[in-house]
């Protein structure tokens, strides 16, 4: 463990009152836990399976962020029309609903934990 009084200083400098000592720039973005039904599905493909991941990423760490589609192709890393095709195969299987706001607004899409 560092020196205390580093610690310390760091804290204040930063505002946090949790410091994770040796922490690297990965694990100080912090972790998306998803429900293993939709991990081992053979429902869904996978890049369905990160696009929830990503939905849901968004929701434990975020909570009212509402990624446009175009973002959440360039954070997954796919192609916007992959992106469209797994958001409906995500719908198709029941484990998204997709609710548009009108024009010009991203969707607000609700991820369900059950099945339906």
């Amino acid at each position: 463990m560092k020196d205390l009084k580093a610690i310390l200083k760091r804290s204040a400098e930063s505002g946090q009152n949790i410091v994770l000592d040796g922490a690297d720039l990965v694990s100080q973005r912090g972790y998306t836990i998803i429900p293993n039904y939709v991990l081992y599905t053979s429902r869904l493909s996978a890049h369905a399976k990160l696009v929830y991941s990503v939905l849901l990423s968004y929701a434990w760490n975020k909570n009212a962020v509402f990624p446009g589609q175009s973002r959440l192709a360039e954070e997954c890393g796919l192609g916007l029309s992959t992106v469209k095709r797994a958001l409906r195969e995500l719908k198709a299987a029941q484990f998204i609903t997709v609710i548009r706001r009108g024009l010009c607004r991203t969707n607000v899409y609700v991820l369900h934990f059950r099945k339906r």
